[in-house]
Order: C-alpha cells, then structure tokens, then sequence
C-alpha cells in the first residue's frame, strides 16, 4: 500500500473503492466516441491514523495529463459568484489587503484575482500551468497578471502580502513540498495563507460518493490540515467550512514548524468513525440508484443530469455500469456554455444548455449538487417543464 502522502505511514485503514472512473473527470471530449475512449482507473481510498488525511493509495501521477477540455470552474453559477463575493471581501477587510499585493497558486481564469483588483488590492498575481496558450475576461482587468507555469518559491521576488492556494491542495501527491515552498518565499515576514479545498469531512457524512474523484489524491478534514500547517510551519488561525460546509476554508500564519504535531485523538476518532460509516452506506445508495433508474427506463422515462462537473459525472459513470440505468441518462446540463457540445468522458453523454432541456423533455432532474436546487428549479421552471426533481448529494 502506499504511504500517506503527509505522514508517510503505510499502515492505512482502508475507506471505500470506486471502479473504472474517469483518470481526469472534469476534462470533456468533442466526440462522443473519443469519451467513450477516456482513460479510466479504479480510486481506493485510505485513511491515516496518525493525521486523518484520507488519499488514493492507487493513484498514478503519471496518468494525469491534463489538455484542452479541461474545465472546472464553477463562477458560473449565481449562487457561487455570492460565494467568492463573500470570501473575496471578508480577505481583504480581516487582513487589511486594500492597495497590497495578492498572489494566488492554482488561480485558473483568474477569476478571484479579478475579485481581488475589485475589492481594491494593488496587484494580483496568480500561478497556473492550466493557463498556458489561453485567456479568460479576468486577465484583461487592471493589475491582474497569471503566469502559465506551476508555483516555486523563487518566484516570488515581487512583492506579496497574502498567499491564496484554492482547490489545488487535493490534486498534489506531495503536499508538504508546496508548503515548504510557501513558507521558503515567505521567509521571517508575517504573510498570512488561506486554502481551500473540498470538506472531506462534508463528503463523508453527507455519503457523497459522487465527490470522489480520480483527480483527487487526497481528502481533506480539519485534522489533517492542521497536521499540514503546523509541520510545515504554519499556525492555523481558523478551520472553517462554506458554501454550504462542502468546501474546508483555512487561514494560517507563519510559525516555527512543528514536525511531529499530532491532532488529538478525539479529532482522528471522529473522522475515522465518519470514514467507515461512509465505505458501508456507498455502496447501498449505489444500487438504490441503480435500481430507480432501471425503473424508470422501464417506464419509457428519461433523466438528465444538472451538472456536468464532477459529481455529475462520476454519478453518470457509476450508475452507467448497469446499461439499462445509464441509457436513461440522456444529457447532461450545465450552464457554463464552455462545456456545451462536448461529451463527459466514460459514458459518452452530450453536455448541453438549460435551453436544450425543451427537446429532451426529461421527466426526472437529477440534480447534481443540493445547493444548486433553488436556482434550477426556477431555470426549469422558465423554460416550461415540469420534471420531478431528485438530489443526487447535498
């Protein structure tokens, strides 16, 4: 089994296994066929006894490559623009960032950079090597500059006074090699931090299996990113949770590091019972969904999927396994028009506009995520069609 990539312990207690999932789930096809064709390996998740860092002892890195296609952003939507508005305005008042200087790791399109400039601080900076041949609206704003390359501490020969790292965290199989960098380019100043990344802690005990994911070699819960921060020299000032407690919010300073930091026992027995709860439920929510999709096939019915992220495709493949339930998923939706026209990779499903929806005539909605369920319902409902609707996580 392979060592716990914080801790390096190899005595892991397994979790929970997903086969055949997409290698990179959030990098969509143009053809049906060449999704049919994507990559697919098997997540087998493990949990650390010493930190509660959960990980996927069968991930390959080498298997990740990522190319164009690839699209992940969730700005979209109206209910995470509110999101990052909040995040963006409460940064910059706690840590005084108005004419300072931001540099984010892992920035995508750069759109809170953008939020950044917008909320008055001086330049804003960000690293992605996802970025490279491209442009997005954000990088036209005033003061935003994104550089097409992965992060190392020597870049940071320009002035900084807060480090972001958000949702990057969960695809690195060395995680203390990018805060060791961070804690290197910070030196003796007092920078503060702030990362995010999915609540591995939301995950487990909303059953949300749709969550686990190939590209995601590790699974974050308050323990373990304490464990983090402290033996990489960081104090976490607050362990938070947002947008609807799905994704973990931590906001650290600089510190002397801690190198055999444990979390207490108390932190690692919750996590762990809410790790072996989760293995025992997947696997029956699996084939109740399985089952209520096979029957409404029998039916003459038809599903469609509300987004064509993530949870939405690791659903479709995992229910796609039983033919019968898979050919009742007919499409998925989205509203980021970049994704329309293109295929999810495995089930070779078409990723359309809520406009389309009028030529499917769905009779059910799954979905993909409860904290979108208001905003849908009320696109639905615009367009004229009257589906039942189900949740899929939340």
């Amino acid at each position: 089994m392979k060592p716990c990539p914080l801790t390096g312990r190899t005595d892991l207690e397994m979790v929970f296994e997903l086969k055949n999932v997409p290698v990179i789930c959030n990098q969509l096809w143009s053809t049906a066929e060449a999704a049919k064709g994507a990559p697919m390996c098997d997540v087998d998740l493990a949990m650390c006894p010493e930190s509660g860092l959960i990980s996927n002892v069968s991930f390959e890195e080498e298997k990740i490559a990522y190319a164009p296609g690839y699209e992940n952003a969730l700005h979209f939507s109206p209910r995470f623009q509110s999101f990052a508005e909040e995040l963006v305005a409460g940064l910059v008042e706690r840590h005084d960032l108005k004419g300072k200087d931001v540099v984010e790791i892992g920035c995508g399109d750069g759109h809170i950079l953008s939020l950044m400039m917008k909320h008055g601080v001086r330049s804003a900076t960000g690293f992605d090597p996802s970025m490279a041949g491209k442009t997005s609206e954000y990088m036209a704003t005033p003061g935003v500059e994104i550089l097409p390359e992965y992060f190392r501490s020597d870049q940071l020969d320009r002035p900084f006074d807060i480090v972001l790292c958000r949702h990057v965290l969960e695809h690195l199989p060395a995680p203390m090699m990018v805060m060791s960098e961070i804690r290197k380019a910070i030196g003796d100043r007092e920078v503060p931090i702030y990362f995010e990344t999915p609540n591995a802690e939301w995950m487990l005990g909303a059953f949300s299996m749709w969550d686990v994911i190939y590209e995601h070699v590790t699974y974050w819960s308050a323990p373990a990113y304490e464990t983090l921060f402290r033996r990489a020299g960081f104090k976490p000032a607050s362990i938070t949770t947002g947008y609807g407690d799905q994704f973990m919010m931590v906001e650290g300073a600089p510190r002397e590091p801690e190198p055999t930091f444990l979390p207490s026992e108390e932190e690692r027995a919750r996590v762990r019972a809410l790790a072996r709860a989760f293995g025992d439920k997947c696997s029956a929510e699996l084939n109740a969904w399985r089952k209520r999709l096979a029957a409404l096939a029998h039916e003459g019915g038809s599903a469609v999927v509300w987004g064509a992220g993530s949870k939405g495709i690791t659903f479709s493949n995992a229910v796609s396994t039983n033919a019968q339930a898979g050919a009742t998923i007919r499409a998925l939706v989205d509203v980021n028009a970049r994704k329309h026209g293109m295929y999810a990779p495995g089930v070779g499903v078409p990723v359309i506009g809520p406009e389309a929806l009028r030529d499917v005539a769905p009779s059910l909605v799954l979905v993909s995520n409860e904290i979108y369920l208001d905003e849908i319902k009320a696109m639905i409902g615009e367009l004229g069609l009257t589906p039942e609707f189900a949740v899929i996580a939340g």
